[in-house]
């Protein structure tokens, strides 16, 4: 971790137990997420998280785990893990598309499943099966992030009872059943947009932790489900831990060989992010590669502060880009694209965004950062037109990403109420 400095990293998130940052190493060049935890550990927890740790290094040619490089006390007391940067979660992804498709749910609950198996062989649990730890690399591949409970029991957190097993509830137990429950948890969110647990507006945490204690999670109300998904969701997600199936590796067995997945098998890390309505194939696959060019992106945009409000000197500064507006990668195209994005309009509570090109088959993305506040990603299929509802009075940066299939486009960054955007 260096020598670092606060204000040399970039703040990318709260959890219930820790801060993620992003920094840069000076070094290699290479982005890096920092999960900072909010004090000391003991040395048997030390002891604890370094066994993990080191079960955990044998499954690094799965490539499905992401293992932290390293794990310290910080100048300031603080204990913090450093590991690969992965901007874009499951609970990110769902949150902007909706429920995943059932090819993409099938892929994924594969890969963390098969995940799962390993982690257990090795003797590693993971015990906070979420959305949050569910990671895209800028190529699509799906990794589980945050494993073993050492910290867990240092830094306990509040993730609330959406994806607990009843048995974590009500007697703090996670192992291999618990991990089970989360995966079926996992699955549920992914197919239906939502916890097992359902929340209901104006439910108080009692009142929903005791439905979930007592009561059968919903049934999947989603049609088109293949034959058996439905079952095995289900079973994972049962209140007796022995009604759940014997283990991870039976669970990857079942959904490999549910019907439903692409005619020519994916193999694991290729890209998954196919969401949202269904579309023609060559919409899906502009829309698949403008998410991933934008995860790429995502890593650069939180690791280096792409977007730096001038009159924030907190943020990590890096030396503004080259004079051309619009980039493409790779280096070579076919013929040249422009990206002419026009000044945005400011309406007070919203901004009006345009831009036009000379190709019709784009498809563009829309990032947004505001001064203080978390960037934020819209994706906005083929229109040249977007509204972006903003804060009255607090300054913003734009700028319009594009892909038509084989390149990456950029168009300059503008802002609004006197921000000044440099890249």
């Amino acid at each position: 971790m260096g020598t670092m400095e606060d204000d040399e990293l970039v703040p990318l998130g709260e959890g219930p137990a820790a801060t993620v940052l992003a920094g840069m190493d000076e070094t290699t060049g290479e982005a890096f997420a920092l999960k900072v935890y909010p004090g000391r550990v003991d040395r048997r927890t030390r002891g604890e998280l370094e066994r993990e740790l080191s079960a955990l290094s044998s499954l690094s040619e799965l490539d499905t785990v992401l293992i932290p490089t390293e794990a310290k006390e910080l100048p300031d007391g603080r204990f913090a893990v450093r590991m690969e940067l992965c901007t874009q979660s499951l609970a990110d992804l769902v949150g902007a598309f909706g429920p995943l498709s059932v090819q993409d749910v099938l892929s994924l609950g594969e890969a963390l499943a098969t995940t799962l198996a390993a982690a257990h062989q090795a003797g590693v649990v993971h015990g906070g099966m979420t959305p949050g730890n569910v990671l895209f690399r800028a190529s699509g591949a799906p990794v589980l992030t945050d494993f073993g409970i050492a910290l867990r029991q240092s830094f306990p957190g509040d993730p609330g009872v959406g994806f607990l097993a009843p048995e974590t509830i009500t007697d703090g137990i996670r192992d291999e059943r618990t991990d089970l429950y989360g995966l079926g948890a996992l699955l549920y969110f992914a197919l239906t947009g939502r916890s097992p647990a359902r929340e209901e507006p104006g439910e108080t945490v009692d009142q929903l932790t005791l439905r979930v204690l007592s009561g059968p999670v919903a049934p999947i109300d989603r049609p088109g489900l293949p034959p058996g998904l439905g079952p095995l969701v289900a079973s994972l997600l049962e209140r007796d831990p022995g009604a759940r199936p014997i283990d991870a590796t039976l669970v990857a067995a079942r959904l490999g060989a549910t019907p439903g997945t692409a005619a020519t098998p994916r193999p694991l890390g290729a890209p998954i992010l196919d969401y949202g309505p269904e579309h023609a194939k060559t919409h899906r696959k502009g829309k698949t590669r403008l998410i991933l060019g934008v995860a790429a992106g995502a890593a650069v945009l939180a690791a280096a502060g792409i977007f730096v409000l001038r009159n924030r000197p907190s943020e990590l500064s890096v030396p503004p880009a080259g004079a051309a507006p619009v980039t493409s990668a790779p280096t070579t195209t076919v013929k040249p694209v422009r990206l002419d994005f026009a000044d945005p309009v400011d309406h007070g509570k919203y901004v009006q965004l345009s831009w036009s090109s000379n190709e019709s088959t784009l498809h563009y993305a829309v990032i947004v950062a505001g001064v203080d506040l978390p960037r934020k990603t819209h994706y906005v299929e083929s229109g040249t037109t977007y509204r972006v509802d903003v804060e009255p009075g607090r300054q913003y940066c734009f700028v319009v990403q594009a892909t038509d299939s084989v390149h990456s486009y950029e168009s300059e960054s503008k802002g609004i109420r006197g921000a000044r955007c440099v890249r």
